[in-house]
């Protein structure tokens, strides 16, 4: 990133074609983000209706709509676990062709069914921006969506009563349907962390941040197509063509500090080695979780 930015070599005889360059490799940079996040995007996608279903027992009360939603989840999978289909099929545009529009949409529905109409609606408006084609996906729609994703996006309560029902299936044998899923190594993982709340607190708000991000990079993501395929070269730009990249340069701090943001909390997740274990033992039951919905 910070040879990108600082780029000071006189590749081109103009600052304006250096600085088309430069938007050339940020737009490459998160298109390859893209391809190498796909399934964790749709797993953090799902993320927050599972969670609130959870701690409101919407699964009893929709289980046609989620496993629609799981079932969308497990094709994204298959999709980022196929590398020619990430070359030739996604090509520079790995959000907006690839399954997470869909995703996003069946994500919408089952949050309508257990009563969370706001999140639908955002969900319903980011998958109409990713189907959108690339020369129809303009920055104000980003600035408006990205002020509903952080209005929205805190479920740092919700995470408290999910974790309130997850202690009581390990403390008191508890009934709820959520205890019966529960396999011996994942109370084994919970157990070690129940009482150290500052760890908890600490992970339930770099979720709330990470999911942030996430959706940030989506928009940024799927707004930048269109710059992967013509940025690095001049034959054949409409006017159109040259003011979009006009305005990716105005905007340029803006994915510059996103992308400095994804550094900061990998580097935070890295130097943490106790979350870092923590994080790794989900890692490895979502690893399963993916084993169980392939061999259906």
């Amino acid at each position: 990133m910070k040879k990108i930015k600082n780029s000071r070599e006189p590749l081109y005889p103009d600052l304006r074609a250096q600085e088309e360059m430069k938007i050339f490799h940020i737009a490459r940079s998160f298109e390859t983000l893209g391809k190498a996040y796909l399934t964790s995007y749709g797993f953090l996608i799902i993320f927050p209706s599972l969670i609130i279903s959870t701690a409101k027992k919407g699964g009893l009360r929709a289980p046609r709509h989620l496993q629609k939603e799981l079932n969308s989840l497990s094709i994204l999978a298959r999709q980022a676990l196929n590398p020619k289909k990430l070359t030739n099929k996604l090509k520079h545009d790995p959000l907006g062709k690839s399954q997470l529009p869909d995703l996003f949409i069946s994500s919408a529905k089952f949050m309508e069914q257990i009563g969370e109409k706001e999140l639908a609606t955002l969900y319903n408006k980011v998958s109409a921006y990713l189907s959108k084609p690339n020369n129809q996906r303009k920055y104000d729609d980003i600035s408006q969506l990205r002020k509903e994703i952080t209005d929205l996006i805190r479920f740092k309560e919700i995470y408290k009563e999910l974790f309130e029902i997850l202690k009581n299936c390990i403390e008191e044998n508890s009934n709820e349907a959520i205890c019966k899923t529960l396999t011996d190594e994942t109370k084994k993982t919970l157990s070690s962390f129940i009482n150290k709340t500052y760890l908890l607190d600490q992970i339930f708000s770099l979720l709330d941040l990470g999911l942030q991000g996430l959706y940030d990079g989506i928009l940024y993501t799927a707004y930048l197509a269109r710059a992967a395929e013509i940025a690095d070269y001049t034959v054949g730009r409409t006017e159109e063509d040259e003011k979009y990249l006009a305005e990716i340069i105005d905007h340029q701090a803006e994915m510059f500090e996103l992308l400095k943001r994804i550094e900061e909390t990998n580097n935070q997740l890295i130097k943490d080695h106790e979350l870092d274990d923590f994080m790794g033992q989900i890692e490895e039951e979502s690893r399963e979780f993916f084993k169980k919905i392939r061999r259906k």
